[in-house]
């Protein structure tokens, strides 16, 4: 099967959050394990942020903030690895070494390319052997001009509360949730010295981290660790290494290539590594079938965005994608119109009226730029004719909203802003690449406005209402597992992926994935509180 990049935890954490399920985002923070009880039993309210398996209750450890930049989030560190500073000794058995190839990391923002300590053996956890000076304490500010007056800073000379402070863009989940062009201080370090107890300093570099910060440790270098490494540890919710642990005998896995779903963490539930759990649109429905506009020759539905020009025959096929694309995404303007309607039929509040409105827009913007790409590719501009909008509102009690929402946003669009997430991920052209990026942000909020919607309707549902969504619920979780079941017969087109397709196979593993990690952990949590 064709393994997934996308890592699954920081999606999850964006779907809790937007529930008001989560409480703080990092390692073995965002994950539920709850009962499968009915929607229709009641009980005492859970919060998953703070019990079950795989949680951590809050603690009374020191608070890291390691930033806010292209992709930030503060982590909340456990007392375990914060209340004593590591100190390096030599034991009398000394650290594991590495077999195969060892890479050293470079440090960011310095010439010529210096070496930052940190090194990788192969495809195996990232690990300290020394510890190293930072030459560039202070990472460049990536703090636009026009960022919000709000922002905790807009220059560097705003971040005066330590040494090395710099002004960097807020993001949250690793750009999951966009919060606005706002912008946060970091303090960067040059040695150990400059950190508080429990920390070390981590060099910004690929694969590192993006700034030079302090970071929290139980050990500093590989000597702290006899017959071991100094393993450091990803964060689910960012890119770069946000914690040091020593490796294990017990350890599940030894670096990110063991894992089907990267990376390799270390779990504070078991105190060893192991691996993290880590499109079209909204269909329109006319009598019960997805329909969507014919094609045209039209120019006034493709916004303006460059590609390269594929060579042919992989032109003809990518304008053929892109088209469809941008037909499916056209259809998700209708049914958005449709669900606008609906929201305000069985009375729903009006900050989801207003995202339903707003998620209207996104569909219209996904689809000029879909189109866009077909007429790239297809030389001449394409767009959509005609749509059939027999039966617009379809019907407007409750139950069958609710129906409506599970099927296409809390399983559909869940599975399609992943698909829009891994086909960015893999796409090489950085227009490509920036379009998928812009749709999958989008899809996920789409997806997460559903998830609330069904949050407020079974909120105030009877318990013969809760059992009739749990039926739903239950029959577009088989139905999505029938279509993965035929996907993985289908053959696949893997020189497609560096273009941004995602063909039958990869589809088939990220929907097995999807729905495993992300719908129906959701929707246990979701058991809990309605």
């Amino acid at each position: 099967m064709t393994l997934i990049r996308t890592s699954l935890d920081p999606v999850r954490a964006s779907l809790f959050a937007a529930l008001g399920l989560l409480v703080a985002c990092g390692p073995g923070k965002n994950e539920t394990e709850t009962d499968s009880s009915s929607l229709s039993e009641t009980g005492a309210t859970t919060d998953p942020a703070t019990t079950g398996t795989g949680t951590t209750s809050p603690t009374t450890g020191t608070t890291t903030d390691p930033g806010t930049g292209t992709e930030t989030g503060g982590q909340t560190v456990t007392t375990a690895a914060t209340t004593e500073a590591p100190t390096s000794t030599t034991g009398t058995v000394p650290p594991a070494v590495c077999e195969g190839t060892v890479t050293e990391l470079m440090q960011a923002f310095v010439e010529p390319p210096t070496p930052s300590g940190f090194v990788k053996c192969d495809d195996g956890l990232v690990h300290r052997p020394e510890p190293r000076e930072c030459l560039s304490p202070l990472t460049p500010t990536s703090c636009p001009a026009d960022a919000s007056p709000d922002s905790e800073c807009l220059v560097d000379a705003d971040c005066t509360e330590k040494p090395f402070g710099s002004c960097q863009l807020n993001m949250v989940f690793g750009g999951i949730l966009a919060p606005g062009d706002t912008c946060g201080c970091v303090y960067g370090c040059q040695t150990d010295g400059d950190c508080a107890s429990g920390e070390v300093c981590r060099c910004a570099g690929d694969g590192l981290g993006l700034y030079t910060e302090c970071i929290p440790a139980t050990c500093i270098t590989d000597a702290d660790c006899p017959g071991e490494i100094c393993g450091f540890a990803a964060d689910i919710c960012e890119p770069g290494l946000f914690s040091s642990h020593c490796t294990t005998p017990e350890d599940a896995c030894s670096g990110d290539s063991d894992c089907p779903s990267p990376p390799c963490v270390f779990e504070d539930s078991v105190q060893s590594w192991a691996c993290a759990n880590a499109a079209c649109g909204r269909p329109f429905l006319v009598e019960e079938q997805a329909v969507t506009a014919p094609a045209c020759a039209r120019d006034d539905w493709r916004a303006l965005v460059r590609v390269p020009v594929a060579l042919p025959p992989m032109r003809a096929r990518l304008a053929a994608y892109w088209q469809q694309i941008g037909l499916c995404e056209h259809a998700s303007v209708a049914s958005f119109a449709r669900f606008i309607l609906q929201l305000l039929a069985v009375g729903a509040p009006a900050d989801l009226v207003k995202d339903a409105q707003q998620a209207l827009a996104d569909e219209i913007e996904h689809a000029r730029l879909c189109f866009a790409l077909a007429s790239l590719y297809e030389g001449t501009g394409v767009g959509p004719g005609p749509l059939t909008a027999a039966d617009p509102l379809g019907a407007l009690d409750l139950d069958a909203v609710v129906a409506a929402v599970i099927r296409e946003a809390c399983v559909g669009e869940t599975l399609s802003a992943l698909e829009a997430r891994e086909a960015a991920l893999r796409a090489e052209d950085p227009a490509v690449r920036r379009i998928l990026e812009q749709i999958a942000a989008d899809e996920q909020r789409h997806a997460e406005l559903g998830w609330r919607v069904v949050q407020w309707a079974l909120a105030r549902a009877s318990a013969d209402q809760r059992a009739r969504a749990e039926a739903v619920f239950a029959a577009a979780i088989a139905g999505a597992e029938a279509t993965i079941e035929a996907l993985e017969r289908e053959p696949g087109a893997p020189e497609l992926h560096a273009h941004g397709v995602v063909d039958a196979p990869l589809r088939a593993a990220l929907w097995r994935e999807g729905l495993r990690e992300l719908v129906s952990p959701t929707l246990d949590a979701l058991r809990q509180v309605a």
